[in-house]
């Protein structure tokens, strides 16, 4: 990507920094970046730096509420046996936790049902629900789901059980006929703020049940013991870290930094999290909510839940090693399954399509949304991976840039078994006849479809030498990063580089030290390969981290883009001297090309250096095999272009 892409945020008023300096007492830097997110007096950016009970709402303004604590309070004091009907994902599970804690609080008979992604699938199931009344549910509350379920809730409503539905998905244009239905958007509601995820609006729940409506006033009025649980769903569902979100992220980050329930330090110790490291936004997204979401990918969530609400210390140690084991599969599956999507997506039928829709036999679906996410990276185009399942593909969908992926696939909702989502991502099921029609049309569509790049906002150019663990520090005020409040970018201009290395098992990642010991990482983007080869002179973005390792804390730049020269990487002279080479190797198949290297090399008028790239990008690329020295063609191997392959990238970053 270039520099045109970067978008240089405009500088703030000199007044405006001198007066958040002088009645803040914060750093000139973190002034102008507090500044830039528009919050430029004094008032407004004191709240946002230091985020208080005064921003969080009235839960009794919610609607239905007042019916749910009623009909909550009634069942718990009057015995009945309550269902907590979650979801798989890292928010229904915390959802779930949440709910059902509160409600042992009150002495309730309550039981946890978190569905299987497999045989139940995504909220409210009519078998299920048959099933729970069955053994004795009197009372279904549904948290980070519900509103979708009018089948469902509808059988159940018909039997006399109550259905209460805590949710915050999209509504649809029927609502379920529950009992009560508690969401923060609801047509009929007035709630001031309609962003929560499903742990926000159980917390909300949570609260005025345990308060008996009452407001809370001091923090001690809140349910202190549950802000853990809600902060890790708020982040791992990305909602908008702003009015209420805010305040209950940063609370639940203290907590979990003060006091953590043994699940979650028994998570982060596996996770590698050291002891004088503190747990940001970052730490939820990269460590604990791959853990807890890789169990319900690949099997039952209830392992999840009982991690989050073990109290004993050696149990949780036991359960976090079963998610460990878990967690490791799943990184396995999805390597095997990128391999394999990649490898079809990269070849030269795809080469033109503007959406990339790759489909396969038996793949994994619990992972299908990481892969299309890893797809995306890569190809810098929105695809869909499917996987063909009981003679039916199911997958899902991650867009590009600031292309509305789902907007595009509504106008084929004609041919799907299923569909839904979002903007940026979505899921979907159709026939095999009905994907080759999907995929005729939508390649036909080609040239109306225009997908670019999201442009990177840049706060500030950042000299090197001004990079420095205390200016890190400086920002840290501004956690909880995520959606709507992101990190801040800085924009480096041609760092001088003492050295540059690959990294991972393709050498898909870089890592480059700056004079200033400050070290910057790249990863999974081959196509920053050539800044190995040639590291001083190139432009970069990026956000500041600090990495803890043996004691010590290094300051570093985590990559968004570099600006690389325009490079003819795949032309036509060297597309034929790699046929050439491939066609002679077709040819001697029976000639052991590591006895021969040299007079190959002679035969060709290039070095023994230059012919082992050659044939191990011939490698990387699945064209060849070699064994004990002969080169073998590989008859199936799918055609690709000669950029897919990291060596090529370093190969012509060298030339």
């Amino acid at each position: 990507m270039s520099q045109s892409n970067w978008h240089m945020l405009p500088k703030p008023n000199d007044k405006v920094v001198k007066q958040l300096v002088s009645q803040l007492n914060i750093s000139q830097l973190s002034a102008m970046i507090v500044a830039q997110k528009g919050y430029d007096s004094p008032e407004a950016a004191f709240q946002y730096l230091k985020p208080s009970m005064s921003t969080l709402h009235d839960p009794m303004a919610l609607h239905d509420m007042a019916a749910t604590i009623e009909r909550l309070q009634e069942a718990a004091f009057g015995g009945e046996k309550i269902v907590v009907y979650g979801d798989y994902d890292m928010d229904g599970v915390t959802s779930t936790a949440i709910m059902v804690e509160a409600l042992e609080v009150l002495g309730a008979d309550v039981t946890a049902y978190i569905p299987n992604r497999f045989s139940d699938g995504y909220g409210p199931n009519v078998a299920a629900y048959q099933k729970l009344i069955a053994d004795g549910a009197q009372l279904i509350v549904t948290v980070d789901n519900g509103v979708s379920g009018n089948e469902a809730v509808e059988y159940a409503m018909a039997q006399g059980i109550d259905v209460i539905i805590t949710d915050h998905h999209e509504l649809p244009a029927t609502l379920p006929k529950a009992f009560a239905i508690v969401h923060p958007r609801h047509p009929e509601g007035n709630y001031p703020f309609g962003d929560l995820s499903g742990a926000g609006v159980a917390f909300k729940v949570a609260q005025a049940l345990l308060s008996d409506g009452q407001t809370a006033t001091d923090i001690s009025e809140l349910p202190t013991e549950l802000l853990d649980l809600v902060a890790l769903g708020e982040l791992a569902d990305m909602v908008s870290l702003t009015d209420e979100n805010r305040v209950l992220v940063a609370l639940g980050l203290q907590q979990i930094n003060q006091a953590p329930r043994p699940g979650l330090s028994a998570i982060l110790k596996n996770a590698g999290q050291k002891d004088n490291e503190p747990v940001i936004s970052e730490t939820v997204g990269f460590k604990i909510a791959p853990r807890i979401n890789a169990v319900g990918r690949l099997g039952d969530a209830d392992l999840s839940l009982k991690l989050l609400m073990s109290q004993d210390p050696e149990e949780a140690a036991t359960l976090a090693s079963e998610v460990e084991a878990l967690n490791a599969q799943r990184q396995e599956i999805v390597e095997e399954v990128l391999g394999a999507a990649k490898q079809v997506a990269l070849s030269e039928k795809y080469q033109q399509d503007k959406v990339v829709i790759v489909a396969g036999d038996s793949w994994h679906q619990g992972i299908l949304g990481i892969v299309a996410s890893r797809l995306v990276d890569i190809l810098h185009k929105p695809v869909i991976v499917l996987s063909l399942v009981d003679g039916i593909y199911k997958g899902s969908g991650r867009t590009f840039g600031d292309f509305d992926l789902y907007q595009l696939m509504n106008d084929y909702r004609h041919l799907y078994a299923t569909f839904g989502g979002h903007k940026s991502a979505l899921g979907l099921a159709i026939t095999p006849d009905n994907l080759k029609k999907l995929i005729e049309q939508i390649r036909s569509q080609n040239d109306q479809i225009i997908v670019k790049p999201e442009p990177i906002d840049v706060n500030l150019v950042l000299p090197p030498e001004a990079m420095t663990t205390e200016i890190y520090h400086d920002l840290q005020m501004m956690e909880p990063f995520g959606t709507d409040n992101p990190q801040p970018v800085f924009a480096l201009k041609s760092p001088s580089v003492v050295s540059a290395v690959t990294m991972g098992n393709a050498k898909q990642h870089i890592k480059l030290k700056l004079q200033n010991n400050v070290e910057v990482l790249g990863f999974n983007h081959p196509d920053w390969l050539p800044v190995v080869a040639q590291p001083n002179g190139h432009a970069m973005v990026g956000t500041l981290g600090l990495n803890y390792f043996r004691g010590k804390k290094t300051l570093q730049l985590l990559l968004l883009d570099v600006d690389l020269p325009v490079q003819k990487d795949d032309n036509e002279e060297h597309k034929r001297f790699f046929a050439t080479l491939y066609k002679f190797i077709y040819h001697n198949q029976t000639l052991n090309f590591a006895e021969n290297l040299d007079k190959i090399a002679k035969q060709f008028n290039i070095s023994k250096k230059d012919l082992n790239i050659m044939v191990q990008v011939f490698i990387e690329l699945d064209f060849v095999t070699v064994h004990d020295g002969f080169v073998k063609i590989n008859p199936n191997a799918a055609q690709k272009s000669l950029t897919t392959s990291t060596t090529y990238q370093k190969y012509l970053a060298g030339r």
